[in-house]
């Protein structure tokens, strides 16, 4: 058994294609009107995203979810299931939780889920902590600052914390990411945004995350604080 982690899928939701430049699932007229608006600095609202286009979308989600995780693994989803309105929402949400194979999906919640889908889910969490082996992992929808017991974390056990949200902005953008020590702090995104629409493993999550390991055990010994974040030095 193998554990993964997603987040942000926005499954139904054609504003996200634009938004999030979901370019690898748009119909080719759909491409071509969206890099013509994109490209004369255009108001993408007068754009509506085709059903085709959404349709390819989905499938495409459901497709790397089922090539990377099986039916006896676990999956974390960090939320933003699917979007729509009234009873189409909840008939999205059915329909895009029985295309994944995976039996095993735990779901924490994000800002665009309706609570009664939680039936669909093995166990729902507003947060939550977790331990695969010496990993110890905070998961939220939303990035957060800090974290219970983040300033033990180390190369040899970290401590991380996972989110969505932000649709991998801070990856994209580093200057965009407001936290002071970005460097050291270790945290990712793990919506499908910042990883070419795939699920991640734990060893990608740590390959991406060593170097802030790292980073954070040299901060805290140059600041002389074993709690940089909170501004807590080594004295008390």
């Amino acid at each position: 058994m193998s554990t993964y982690f997603c987040s942000d899928s926005h499954a139904f939701h054609g504003n996200i294609m634009k938004y999030c430049r979901r370019t690898a699932f748009m119909t080719p007229s759909d491409l071509a009107a969206f890099l013509e608006l994109e490209s004369s600095g255009g108001d993408f609202r007068s754009l509506r995203i085709s059903d085709e286009s959404i349709d390819k979308m989905n499938r495409g989600l459901v497709a790397n979810i089922n090539a990377r995780v099986g039916s006896d693994d676990v999956l974390w989803f960090l939320g933003d299931w699917v979007f729509g309105y009234g009873g189409d929402y909840f008939r999205n949400a059915r329909w895009f939780r029985d295309q994944i194979h995976c039996r095993t999906i735990n779901f924490v919640w994000g800002n665009h889920d309706d609570r009664r889908i939680g039936n669909l889910f093995a166990a729902t969490f507003d947060q939550v902590e977790i331990n695969l082996g010496d990993v110890r992992m905070t998961l939220n929808h939303y990035p957060m600052l800090t974290w219970s017991g983040q300033h033990h974390g180390s190369v040899e056990r970290p401590n991380i914390h996972l989110y969505g949200h932000v649709h991998a902005l801070y990856q994209r953008d580093l200057e965009s990411c407001p936290i002071k020590y970005s460097q050291a702090w270790a945290a990712l995104d793990v919506g499908f945004d910042g990883h070419d629409y795939q699920v991640w493993s734990l060893d990608e999550i740590l390959d991406c995350l060593r170097p802030k390991l790292q980073a954070l055990e040299v901060l805290k010994r140059e600041s002389g604080q074993f709690d940089p974040f909170r501004g807590r030095s080594s004295r008390g």
